[in-house]
């Protein structure tokens, strides 16, 4: 059976015939005014107001009425995956208002661009609405060469060929980076020193620190469409322990990370962006043991109050198998007030 689904580019709009013809570099779509007899015809019916999409086939006609990209995209992907019976219809709406994936860019394994594109496609297909990648310092930074050096990093023309890609196949782009913690391999060069609290770990309330975080949130500006960006600041247990001890003297690591989440939240504004942010530190740093998952953990109501509006924190969540562990976690994010979103893992 001729399993591909063709469709008239004269009758379908600009952006869902971009995103058919990305799909159609891996999968049986054709573009054609004079489809073959018998051929599975695509006819599509966007409804903006629409919640998620609907497929109802009539012979070979097989018409789609969607609301966004995402929802056409999904809708193909059904078509592409099973048959609808003659005279049938199947509709689906997306649970979640953000449904994403994270991949890490992190590890000397940089994805490439050509690659990335083809997980965008399948991601598409299966109804995803943003894509992540994270990237510790494995980027370009104009004028500072160690970034990434070594380690396969993405120059800005790539990220902007990968944005541009997942636009058309109603993707969000959405940068990863670190702006505390995690730093490690660019923190070892001594070109560093002056903004490096540990070997992970960047100094807070120092100029030169913040210079350099807004180099950083400025070429995400330029490579990224999203007004989303994910900030980081995840596991930097030992923040003001090192080069700040030394030179200011102990402070409550709560203070620290809250001053210096403002900060970073003063830079994301200027280029117009909404920071998440990993929740961890609020609660290993509540407690005795530094476990994230501490039930006994404790946050001081001053620390609560402190947390700069603007933010969206995202609980991570690898490892647990149990429901009532992921309820409790939610509670005690949303007692926080803050919006929260999840991310989980992929085993």
């Amino acid at each position: 059976m001729n399993r591909t689904l063709y469709w008239d580019p004269a009758g379908v709009p600009a952006d869902c015939h971009a995103l058919l013809s990305d799909l159609a570099v891996e999968f049986p779509l054709r573009a054609t005014s004079a489809p073959p007899p018998g051929a599975r015809i695509l006819r599509l019916c966007p409804q903006p107001s629409r919640a998620g999409h609907e497929v109802r086939r009539q012979g070979e006609n097989h018409t789609v009425t969607f609301g966004t990209l995402t929802d056409l995209a999904r809708a193909v992907g059904l078509l592409l995956s099973r048959d609808v019976a003659d005279g049938d219809s199947q509709a689906e709406t997306m649970p979640f208002r953000t449904l994403g994936v994270m991949v890490d860019a992190s590890r000397n394994g940089v994805m490439t661009v050509a690659h990335f594109r083809r997980w965008l496609r399948r991601l598409a297909l299966l109804g995803y609405n943003r894509a992540m990648l994270y990237t510790e310092e494995t980027y370009e930074l104009p004028g500072e060469p160690y970034f990434g050096y070594l380690r396969g990093r993405y120059s800005a023309a790539e990220l902007r060929e990968i944005d541009d890609a997942a636009a058309r196949l109603g993707i969000e782009m959405v940068g990863c980076i670190q702006t505390l913690g995690h730093l490690e391999q660019l923190l070892k060069w001594s070109s560093y020193q002056r903004v490096r609290d540990t070997e992970s770990v960047l100094l807070v309330d120092e100029p030169e620190t913040y210079a350099l975080i807004g180099k950083m949130v400025k070429q995400w500006a330029s490579c990224f469409r999203s007004r989303t960006l994910h900030v980081g600041m995840d596991e930097a247990h030992d923040v003001g322990r090192g080069r700040f001890l030394d030179q200011h003297g102990p402070a409550r690591a709560f203070d620290l990370f809250n001053r210096h989440l403002g900060r970073v939240l003063d830079i994301c504004r200027k280029e117009g962006f909404a920071p998440l942010l990993w929740s961890d530190m609020y609660f290993r740093m509540g407690s005795k043991t530094g476990d994230y998952y501490d039930r006994a953990s404790q946050m001081p109501a001053d620390v609560r109050a402190a947390i700069p509006s603007g933010v969206e924190l995202v609980y991570w969540d690898y490892y647990s198998d149990s429901e009532e562990h992921y309820d409790y976690w939610l509670r005690r994010h949303r007692d926080l007030g803050v919006p929260t979103s999840v991310a989980s893992a992929v085993w």
